[in-house]
């Protein structure tokens, strides 16, 4: 048996069996490399907003954090192959997965495009003079934020801006990217003590020095309409839970405990230290509009001092070009998964030599330095940002609501309203910032466009289907020459490998026999007749025995068929293949079902020609399998 040849590409595709190897701590870190690094911006852009009152939006964006966290939890548990919102959403329908990815494909875009941007902020670029500034009170009203309204002085062109800077280092980043895959989660790990590290450092320096008697906390007693746009307004990142959803088939299992670690231990770092940082914040109370961009470093440089404020300038704009990375890879993912499974075109899927989807790549690096090109300012950025991950959430909490997994009522009502404040979250976005609903109304137009077109060329231009290729690919030239062993299954893999070492003993091809026994209508069956094709378990069924096969050694070929009779479509598939022997399962079917059906070994039997023998195997080696030949 050749157990360690590699899978043949189409195979490979689609089993899709990668090895369970990111534990819960490397699933943390990708997590946190998003939730824990948006700080570094989020505070700023809540003083901004709020002012002293900022630290109770920070409270409820904390409060939603751990409602989503838990909510993921659930979609981890109930989809522990894989359970972002673009495969749970082909579950229920293409096009809801397709929109889902679209979504989150604007998510990343505007991610790459602020975390660059950020990251020069951070590093020094395009800061402001603010001297004469500094008495001014911050005070604790609600400011609504122009979507038009313009941060960045200093012009693209001019090399102090951060603008220039970040659509440089997206364009290295995505030619980096050409350079093959990576592992990221160990790099995402770097990212999550970096970011910790930086968080206790303010955290542990400002806590002793804050006068606790007199701070100021703002105040709740807002407009209700005036609250729910600040904390829309800041409601970014939650597009981590996304990718680790995403993860959970490469998870150790139990998945549902993995998962469960990982997004608890951050939701609860997030949540936490955000708000400890709020305070921290609004202690100092500088002028709204002078450390937007780089609240954390101005909080280092009061609390820690000159040296802190450089460490945190230098490892946070590390950290931010990580998350860059992140996105583009993301970016990458996104487009190359589309068109491995047809809603986009082929040529996406075009790898350069070192193994990279170098179209994908193109098209990552080159859509996020394109919104450069119109906003690089980190008022505008984050006005586009949240519109895309909070529909994609929206959209997966939505689906799970009503998984019949879910189970308990409380946690089907949890998962509606929570579903239902996203998609209010999302509606108010799109009223109050044109840009954002403009930018994600391109991405899905000119997403489902190239889909619509995919589909099109698809019809005049049908290509086997990933199971098809892969069973061409898999059968040798003398495949059909060699003896045939038949095995008749209706549905089930637990014959498998007795019946591989059987042909695998005689030198011979395996047909593997699915044979849907159905007695419906004449009129219903001829209106929805199942094949090959439409078939989901013997889709999965057949790529299960392909895989076994390629460790045997043994070529399969499958037959699937559905009628009322399994016996008769079995004896005739042996006939046309002009199979050896037959095999079949032994049967637990209790007494009343052979009285009114008879036995289906002897009905098979007296079908068969005296030359094709039907033996009865087991699940155990066939030396101890019954035969009746």
């Amino acid at each position: 048996m050749d157990r360690d040849k590699a899978l043949p590409p189409a195979l490979a595709l689609l089993s899709s069996q990668r090895p369970r190897n990111v534990g819960w701590l490397q699933a943390a870190g990708l997590l946190f490399g998003d939730w824990g690094t948006s700080r570094l911006y989020v505070l700023g852009l809540a003083f901004l907003v709020a002012g002293r009152s900022s630290f109770w939006l920070i409270g409820a964006m904390s409060l939603l954090i751990l409602a989503v966290g838990w909510a993921y939890t659930q979609i981890c548990r109930i989809y522990p192959d894989g359970g972002g919102v673009y495969t749970a959403g082909r579950k229920r329908h293409p096009m809801l997965g397709v929109v889902g990815a679209l979504l989150l494909f604007a998510d990343y875009t505007i991610t790459a495009s602020l975390s660059a941007v950020e990251a020069f902020h951070y590093f020094g670029l395009g800061r402001r003079d603010v001297a004469h500034v500094t008495e001014v009170e911050p005070g604790d009203h609600i400011l609504r934020i122009r979507d038009d309204s313009q941060g960045e002085r200093l012009p693209l062109l001019d090399w102090r801006s951060p603008g220039l800077w970040a659509f440089v280092s997206i364009l290295l980043i995505g030619a980096f990217n050409l350079l093959g895959p990576r592992h990221t989660s160990g790099y995402a790990i770097f990212a999550a003590v970096g970011m910790i590290l930086i968080t206790l450092l303010i955290v542990g320096f400002a806590l002793p020095q804050i006068d606790w008697q007199n701070v100021r906390w703002g105040r709740i007693s807002h407009p209700p309409a005036d609250l729910w746009y600040g904390f829309v307004y800041i409601v970014l990142a939650l597009s981590g839970v996304e990718a680790i959803a995403n993860l959970t088939g490469v998870m150790q299992k139990p998945v549902y405990l993995t998962a469960r670690k990982s997004i608890w231990l951050v939701a609860t770092e997030v949540a936490l230290f955000n708000l400890l940082l709020a305070i921290a914040m609004i202690a100092l109370a500088p002028p709204r509009e002078a450390h937007t961009e780089d609240m954390l470093a101005f909080m280092a440089s009061q609390y820690v001092g000159s040296w802190g404020e450089w460490a945190v300038r230098i490892l946070g704009g590390l950290l931010l070009l990580s998350a860059t990375n992140t996105a583009v890879n993301g970016l990458m993912s996104i487009v190359y998964v589309m068109s491995r499974d047809g809603e986009l075109p082929r040529f996406f899927q075009k790898l350069n030599g070192f193994g990279a989807p170098w179209v994908a790549a193109l098209v990552a690096a080159a859509v996020p330095a394109t919104v450069l090109l119109v906003f690089h300012d980190l008022k505008t950025l984050a006005s586009l940002y949240a519109i895309g991950v909070v529909g994609a959430v929206a959209i997966n909490c939505s689906i799970t609501a009503f998984h019949p997994r879910l189970r308990k009522l409380w946690r089907k009502a949890a998962m509606v309203a929570l579903g239902l404040l996203l998609i209010g979250i999302w509606i108010t976005l799109a009223l109050t910032k044109p840009h954002a609903l403009a930018f994600v109304s391109i991405v899905l137009a000119a997403g489902l466009s190239l889909r619509q077109l995919t589909r099109i060329a698809a019809k005049r231009r049908p290509k086997p289907s990933l199971l098809r290729q892969a069973i061409l690919a898999q059968l040798p030239p003398d495949a059909m020459s060699r003896p045939k062993v038949l095995l008749a299954t209706a549905g089930s893999d637990e014959l498998a490998d007795a019946a591989l070492e059987i042909a695998a003993a005689e030198g011979a091809a395996l047909v593997v026999a699915f044979i849907r026994q159905v007695a419906l209508s004449y009129k219903v069956e001829a209106e929805s007749r199942l094949t090959l094709d439409t078939d989901p378990a013997a889709q999965a069924l057949f790529t299960q025995f392909l895989e076994r096969g390629h460790k045997y050694g043994v070529p399969i070929i499958p037959v699937y068929d559905t009628g009322p009779d399994a016996a008769e479509l079995i004896a005739e598939h042996a006939a046309m293949n002009g199979v050896k022997k037959v095999l079949i399962g032994s049967s637990r079917r209790g007494a009343i079902h052979k009285i009114i059906k008879g036995s289906f070994q002897r009905k098979l039997e007296s079908l068969l020609p005296p030359d094709i023998p039907v033996q009865v195997i087991d699940a155990r080696p066939p030396a101890t399998s019954a035969s009746t030949e």
